[in-house]
C-alpha cells in the first residue's frame, strides 16, 4: 500500500470512530402516553420491563412531554379525539391511533394520523403491530427501546431494513460514486451502533469500537469478492447484492453474539 492508501485508510478509520462515538450519543427519549378506552390493559402490555415512567397513563396533560401518544378509540373518532391529535400536533408530539371496532367487518371511516393499527374485539392488543407504528412515529426510537424493551424488536427490524437497502443502493451507485466502501462501512457501522443503542448495555464504546473495525476488515473482504463475481455478472448489481446481503449478515452475525453474550450472563 503506497503513502496516499495509507493516509486514505487512516482517514476512513478516523471518520469510522467519530461515527460510532456520534451514534453512540443519543438523546433521551419521553415516555409513551396511553389514553382512551382499556387503555390501562396497553398500558400494562407497553410496560413489561420498562424503566419507571416510561410508560404513563395520560393524555393532553402529558402530550408535551411525552415521546408519542397512543390513543385508544371505538368506532368512529369523537370530537375528544380530534381535538387530543390537534393539542400534539401543536405540541409535536406524534400519535399513534389504536382503533377498536364493534362490529368484525366494519370499516375505517377516515384517519387523524398516519400510524394506525386496527384491533379487531376479541382478539386482544396486536402488540408488534402497535409497537411497529410507535417506533415509526417517533424520531427518538433507539433510546425509547432502552426504556421500553417491548418496542426494541421493531427498532431493530426497521434500523435493519433501512441499513439493508441505503446499503443496496450505495453498492448500485458505487461505480459512480467512487467511495462506495467507505460510505458503506460507514452505514454499517451506523446500523450496529443502532443496534447496540437498543439493548442499552455496559461499555458501549468499547463494544462500538471492536464492532466498527469488524466492520471495516469486513469491507475490505467484501470488495474482494465483488471483483470477483464482477467478472461474470454486472458489476453494478453484483455490488448492490453484496453491499445489501452482506450488511444483513453483519446484523444477524451481532444480534446472534448478543444474545449468546446474554444467554451467558444469566446462566
Amino acid at each position: 500500500m503506497n503513502i496516499a492508501g495509507v493516509r486514505s485508510l487512516i482517514e476512513e478509520l478516523r471518520s469510522v470512530g467519530n461515527a460510532a462515538r456520534e451514534d453512540a450519543a443519543t438523546d433521551p427519549a419521553g415516555p409513551v402516553a396511553v389514553s382512551g378506552m382499556l387503555a390501562e390493559q396497553l398500558a400494562k402490555e407497553l410496560s413489561a420491563g420498562a424503566e419507571p415512567g416510561a410508560v404513563v397513563m395520560g393524555a393532553s396533560e402529558v402530550a408535551d412531554r411525552a415521546e408519542v401518544l397512543v390513543r385508544i378509540i371505538a368506532g368512529d373518532p369523537t370530537s375528544e379525539d380530534e381535538q387530543l391529535v390537534r393539542a400534539a400536533d401543536a405540541s409535536g408530539t406524534p400519535v399513534v391511533l389504536v382503533q377498536l371496532w364493534p362490529q368484525a367487518e366494519w370499516t375505517q371511516p377516515f384517519v387523524l394520523s398516519p400510524f394506525v393499527v386496527e384491533c379487531r374485539a376479541g382478539e386482544g392488543f396486536p402488540l408488534r403491530e402497535i409497537g411497529d407504528r410507535i417506533v415509526e412515529a417517533c424520531t427518538n426510537d433507539a433510546a425509547l427501546a432502552v426504556r421500553v424493551p417491548v418496542l426494541a424488536d421493531a427498532v431493530r427490524s426497521r434500523a435493519i431494513r433501512s441499513a439493508v437497502v441505503r446499503a443496496g443502493l450505495i453498492g448500485l451507485a458505487g461505480a459512480r460514486l467512487g467511495m462506495s466502501r467507505p460510505l458503506l462501512t460507514l452505514e454499517q457501522v451506523r446500523l450496529l451502533s443502532r443496534l447496540r443503542s437498543t439493548s442499552g448495555g455496559d461499555d458501549e464504546l468499547r463494544l462500538r469500537a471492536g464492532a466498527a473495525a469488524g466492520v471495516l476488515a469486513g469491507g475490505f473482504a467484501l470488495r474482494g469478492a465483488a471483483r470477483s463475481l464482477g467478472t461474470f455478472l454486472p458489476a453494478p448489481l453484483v455490488n448492490a447484492a453484496i453491499a445489501a446481503g452482506g450488511t444483513l449478515a453483519l446484523a444477524k452475525l451481532v444480534e446472534a453474539a448478543e444474545s449468546a453474550l446474554a444467554s451467558r450472563s444469566t446462566q
